[in-house]
């Protein structure tokens, strides 16, 4: 350990004016290689700052010796930054504290004060290196409480049942979950804690479900940007696309294509919602949903042929093959003749007989029939009279 503290093993007077030799303390007091450094010097006194304050002043800011231990520590010599400055950067210290933004109450007590029991002090002695491990809650959770082994431990250099590298994850697949503390490649690729996806995954598209700027190994899986459907998919106004599960936001993107032309009311139909093509899951983990891997399941009776693009046999296009990334390709008389060529109609029959029979999906002027947004039209079911 490091310490910036000037410390004197016994009180000693300064010579005389007139002396060549001026030196207090022997050579080595201020190399921190030295095994005179004062830091080791102190720790053999039990960190004993009255010592020093003995010549330093009691607020070690020079006293008789006119020397401020102040100048090299501002902060003063029991501050956290004299010992540690802005953090260890020993072995794995750096990559848990920067990149992995852990605080250090995650793997010690940090104490209130730096004299408080079992800091380096410990029942009134000197407690020497190394530092005590003591897990906090993220190292000891676990998002099933039935996935861990047992409690966190470091032991042997070597950190197990750790929550944070993977080793309680219900089938995480990691392959470094108790990596070493000294490692010269610590476990810092997905991999290590989860497989890449995890068995347990359906999809293998992380970006699908995950958003990139989430939290990560806080203690919560983070599913979609929202807790809601446009979470993953849709927007704030609707969770059908845009934007489809890559991001794309155009028609002509096959996740995206014909979603809002169905779901939005348009002159020949009403909403049509998304349980008419989809199994809508109750929550986000229900059966059939995050566990089924990618494309999403369509009716298997509307005929979807992705290939295509084309639902075969939807009772909603008729004899008509609309291309999904495409548009404007369904107009009144694509799905059925005008009039259909049927025995109860007869050709030549104007558009606007069609009331006659059905009056309520057509208008007289015979256009679609609209009431509060809604049509009887396109329904599944023939309106006649």
């Amino acid at each position: 350990m490091v310490f910036g503290v000037v410390g004197c093993a016994e009180e000693r007077s300064r010579p005389d004016a007139g002396s060549t030799e001026l030196r207090v303390h022997p050579l080595g007091i201020l190399d921190p290689a030295s095994e005179l450094f004062h830091g080791k010097e102190l720790e053999r006194h039990d960190w004993s700052f009255k010592l020093c304050a003995k010549c330093h002043g009691d607020n070690l800011d020079g006293g008789k010796a006119k020397v401020s231990c102040l100048t090299c520590h501002r902060q003063g010599p029991t501050a956290c930054t004299t010992c540690h400055r802005d953090g260890p950067t020993t072995n794995a210290h750096l990559v848990h504290r920067v990149s992995g933004k852990l605080e250090c109450r995650e793997c010690h007590a940090v104490p209130a004060t730096w004299d408080a029991e079992g800091h380096i002090l410990r029942d009134g002695h000197a407690d020497p290196a190394p530092a005590e491990v003591t897990f906090g809650a993220l190292a000891n959770g676990a998002l099933v409480p039935a996935d861990r082994a047992g409690p966190a431990e470091f032991a042997d250099g070597r950190c197990t049942n750790v929550y944070c590298h993977g080793a309680a994850l219900h089938a995480g697949g990691g392959t470094m979950t108790a990596p070493r503390w000294d490692d010269a490649t610590p476990a810092g690729s997905c991999t290590g804690c989860h497989g890449a996806p995890p068995p347990s995954h359906a999809q293998s598209a992380c970006a699908s479900c995950h958003p990139a700027n989430a939290p990560h190994v806080d203690g919560v899986v983070q599913i979609g940007a929202t807790s809601g459907c446009d979470g993953c998919h849709g927007s704030a106004a609707s969770p059908a696309p845009p934007r489809d599960l890559t991001g794309h936001e155009f028609t002509t993107a096959i996740g995206v294509g014909a979603h809002q032309a169905h779901l939005n009311a348009s002159g020949l139909r009403g909403p049509i919602p998304c349980a008419t093509c989809h199994l809508v899951p109750a929550s986000l983990t229900s059966p059939g949903h995050l566990d089924s891997a990618l494309p999403a399941e369509v009716e298997p009776s509307l005929g979807w042929n992705r290939t295509t693009q084309t639902c075969t046999t939807a009772y909603c296009h008729g004899t008509a093959r609309p291309v999904w990334t495409s548009s404007g390709q369904v107009t009144c008389g694509s799905c059925h003749g005008v009039p259909p060529a049927t025995a109860s109609h007869t050709a030549g029959m104007p558009i606007t007989e069609c009331v006659t029979c059905h009056p309520r999906s057509v208008t007289p002027q015979g256009s679609i029939l609209f009431v509060n947004g809604t049509t009887a039209h396109l329904d599944g079911d023939v309106d006649v009279f």
